[in-house]
């Protein structure tokens, strides 16, 4: 190695090396140092910017000359008067046993390592060198393995810092050259079993030789791919429990997705969400079998990625019922006639994985009496068998019904509302009168808020939740955010100005305000009191003969 002269020590780096580390003046920072030039320089360069690095070297223990490596890293450290820790795993071992490939075992144990030796020496940064050369490889690999985004390797991760991914390699050897510093080179580099290595000694300089700014293109790729990528990110975020994926752009569905596999803990690969992303934008059911055999689901608009937790029933079994799973051959009698559970399941969307586990409860007949779906589904006339309460949201929804029943009547837009207090009971009800009083404001939701409002002496309905057949208006649902409502429960979706998903959600926009969601209940009625009472406008506006 070089010795560290005096002379050396007064070569200033050139500003595109020393900008960027600026920030980290004065400051303790972690290091991953190789030994290679990229980290030797970034090492010499936060000594000129008087950072106070702290050197963390992992012996990678592939090579034999590895040990070495690491001898050299400990004398440079020593030389500069710099602490430093080296660790030595065997990371081929590490690979097997963990089913890693090499790369991979690798990165991982290389980023454990620089965030233990962080946490030891009270270090709040990570820097490493990766420099334009390694952002250029990265998009490549990305494009090659087909990966669903394009952003190469990000600027920042945690308390990772990637200060030099703008700066050329040229430009750190021609540094290294005017200190009189020299570095180790791994031979591991020129191995083209290695996908980098191979893309660094074979790919690359056949592409500059054709496209000379080939490399700052690629990085160029990976800027505006990690711009693309943030946009899309938060596009998803947006995307509330209540808002309908069907339709949504593709895009914007595969990080939605990729969301919710990495928050169940699911490797995944990029044809998976494209075949997910696909079956959610167009209301299909779709079963995929990840790595490590996990089953997910798309059903019901909805993504299943971990078994689902059924309802029990929340009150006493009679003497002579059973709680059990389904049977083949099971059937239940509901209000239309007596169905196939199977194709009730089907029906109602119940992730094919689960329906053998989802509770029932039959009578000494054997025969199924409840469901513990999500609401539990009774068979006809058994909750009534049993004096138990209905539901309080199907009893509201109800009311809310009969009051869309009598705007139906009076050829109104027929939607009814009602708003349940705080302990349940009914505290405000409206209908539709737009015709009737000539004024197009006149909707059921606003009728029943106002209501509420002076039952409760008070504008602000916190505590209450707004139960209405049709998914609300942009101006009802105004309305309800004003009045700050907890809770909004609708019956259709609004495919003509739903503003909860129906045409738009604007929930997903800062109002400072945001109420739980749940639509769908009584959802046929409403929908069929609607074409109902539409087809009878209809069928009156023929002219007779």
């Amino acid at each position: 190695m070089s010795a560290v002269t005096v002379q050396a020590m007064t070569v200033q780096a050139p500003a595109l090396l020393t900008l960027p580390l600026r920030p980290y003046a004065g400051r303790p920072v972690l290091v991953g140092v190789s030994g290679g030039a990229d980290s030797v320089g970034l090492l010499r360069a936060l000594l000129e910017v008087n950072a106070r690095p702290v050197v963390a070297h992992l012996d990678h223990a592939l090579r034999p000359e590895s040990v070495d490596d690491a001898a050299w890293v400990r004398e440079l450290c020593a030389e500069l008067g710099v602490a430093h820790t080296v660790t030595r795993i065997d990371v081929g071992a590490v690979a097997a046993r963990r089913g890693w490939n090499l790369e991979d075992a690798a990165r991982r144990l290389r980023y454990d390592v620089l965030s233990r030796a962080a946490k030891e020496h009270g270090c709040e940064v990570v820097l490493t060198a990766h420099t334009r050369r390694d952002q250029a490889e990265t998009v490549l690999t990305e494009v090659l393995r087909g990966e669903g985004t394009v952003r190469g390797i990000p600027p920042q991760r945690g308390r990772v810092r990637r200060p030099w991914l703008k700066v050329g390699r040229a430009d750190i050897e021609a540094y290294l050259h005017a200190l009189g510093q020299d570095w180790r080179e791994d031979a591991s580099n020129a191995d083209p079993r290695l996908t980098r290595a191979w893309i660094r000694q074979e790919v690359m300089p056949l592409l500059l030789s054709r496209f000379p700014a080939a490399e700052v293109a690629l990085a160029r790729v990976a800027d505006l791919g990690a711009e693309d990528d943030e946009a899309l990110r938060a596009l998803a975020s947006r995307l509330n429990p209540h808002t309908p994926l069907e339709g949504q752009p593709p895009a914007v569905l595969r990080r939605w997705a990729a969301a919710q596999l990495r928050a169940a803990g699911l490797d995944f690969g990029a044809e998976h969400l494209r075949d997910l992303a696909g079956a959610l934008g167009e209301g299909r059911t779709r079963h995929l079998t990840l790595p490590g055999e996990r089953e997910v689901t798309v059903t019901g608009g909805g993504l299943h990625v971990t078994p689902d937790r059924w309802p029990d029933p929340d009150f006493d079994l009679p003497p002579g019922w059973t709680r059990r799973t389904r049977q083949p051959g099971d059937r239940i009698r509901l209000p239309g006639g007596t169905r196939k559970l199977s194709d009730v399941l089907t029906d109602a969307q119940v992730p094919r994985a689960e329906r053998d586990r989802l509770p029932l409860l039959t009578d000494e007949r054997g025969a199924v009496q409840w469901v513990g779906t999500r609401p539990p589904l009774w068979a006809a006339g058994a909750r009534e068998t049993l004096g138990l309460p209905v539901d309080p949201l199907h009893a509201a929804m109800g009311e809310a019904l009969a009051l869309a029943r009598q705007a139906a009547q009076r050829q109104e837009v027929p939607v009814g509302a009602v708003v349940l207090g705080p302990g349940g009971q009914v505290i405000g009800g409206g209908r539709n009168t737009s015709q009737e009083h000539g004024d197009m404001t006149r909707h059921a939701e606003l009728a029943a808020l106002r209501e509420a409002a002076a039952t409760l002496g008070t504008p602000y309905l916190t505590g209450c939740t707004l139960v209405v057949t049709l998914e609300p208006c942009p101006m009802c649902l105004g309305a309800a955010l004003e009045a700050r409502v907890g809770r909004i429960v609708y019956g259709a979706a609004n495919r003509g100005a739903g503003a909860l998903g129906g045409v738009s959600d604007l929930l997903a926009g800062h109002w400072g305000w945001r109420p739980e969601v749940q639509g769908g209940v009584r959802a046929g009625e409403a929908a069929r009191l609607l074409r109902d009472t539409f087809s009878e406008v209809r069928r009156r506006s023929l002219p007779e003969g």
